[in-house]
């Protein structure tokens, strides 16, 4: 067995290779023998695990990096398997780059397609309210605006206890190659319980500066009022985020 060298900690299976976790100490071994680390660093039948490892910790940066730039939109929510779940993620938009050579891939050239573009879109971000609302919204990038149409506030799942429903829309700008990324926020809209209006809209006067994918993000959240404070409600389906659209494949969002 040899010892796992690295920031990176993997557990489980990767070709012929176990990774395992002993006594708090992580180890590699080969199904069925053993090596050491030496033998995975510079061994020629060891090629397609060092070309695996480069590329799940490029996959790893890319999902550090990305949850930075919508940590706005998670604050107060509390999801222990959103890691995992966008490392899934990245590494299958890795996938969908077919121009580089195998341990070279990566989310960046992944991404500049139109099926890695789609995996981010109808990404669940929260699966206990998957859809942000239960009518029919667009993002609509030629009026940067989010348009929401046949809304009832009754139908939205409003909590007995609470006060208002915020929906809270932003614009990204993420660089897969340089790992940067650039932010621009809406003025977020509060809806009262007896909210009477059908439609609405939350427009935008600016898009994010800068290289990389944009895409449209919104976020929807309930608030009891305790001790004249709002207090955000994170279980269930009282919140709820969701990536609306990246910019080239925009599509009308109809859950129902």
């Amino acid at each position: 067995m040899a010892k796992q060298i690295g920031g990176i900690l993997l557990k489980g299976t990767i070709g012929e290779v176990n990774f395992y976790v002993q006594d708090g100490e992580p180890l590699a071994r080969m199904s069925g023998g053993g090596f050491n680390g030496d033998a995975i660093r510079n061994g020629k039948n060891m090629a397609r695990v060092r070309e695996t490892c480069s590329e799940f910790t490029a996959c790893s940066k890319v999902n550090k990096e990305f949850k930075k730039s919508i940590a706005p939109f998670l604050a107060g929510h509390k999801d222990g398997k959103l890691h995992q779940r966008l490392m899934k993620l990245f590494l299958t938009i890795r996938d969908c780059d077919h121009s580089s050579e195998r341990g070279k891939r990566s989310v960046f050239h992944g991404i500049s397609s139109t099926s890695g573009k789609q995996l981010l879109e109808d990404f669940i971000f929260t699966p206990q309210r998957p859809a942000i609302l239960p009518c029919p919204y667009i993002f609509d990038w030629e009026s940067r605006s989010l348009k929401v149409h046949d809304f009832r506030a009754d139908e939205t799942g409003f909590p007995e206890e609470a006060d208002a429903m915020e929906v809270r829309v932003g614009l990204i700008r993420f660089d897969f190659e340089a790992l940067a990324y650039q932010q621009v926020f809406a003025a977020p809209m509060i809806i009262a319980p007896d909210f009477k209006e059908d439609s609405f809209e939350i427009l935008f006067d600016t898009i994010p500066e800068g290289n990389g994918i944009l895409f449209s993000v919104a976020r929807v959240s309930f608030y009891p009022t305790v001790h004249g404070k709002g207090c955000l409600l994170t279980g269930g389906d009282a919140f709820g985020m969701e990536v609306l659209s990246v910019w080239d494949t925009v599509e009308a969002r109809n859950p129902a």
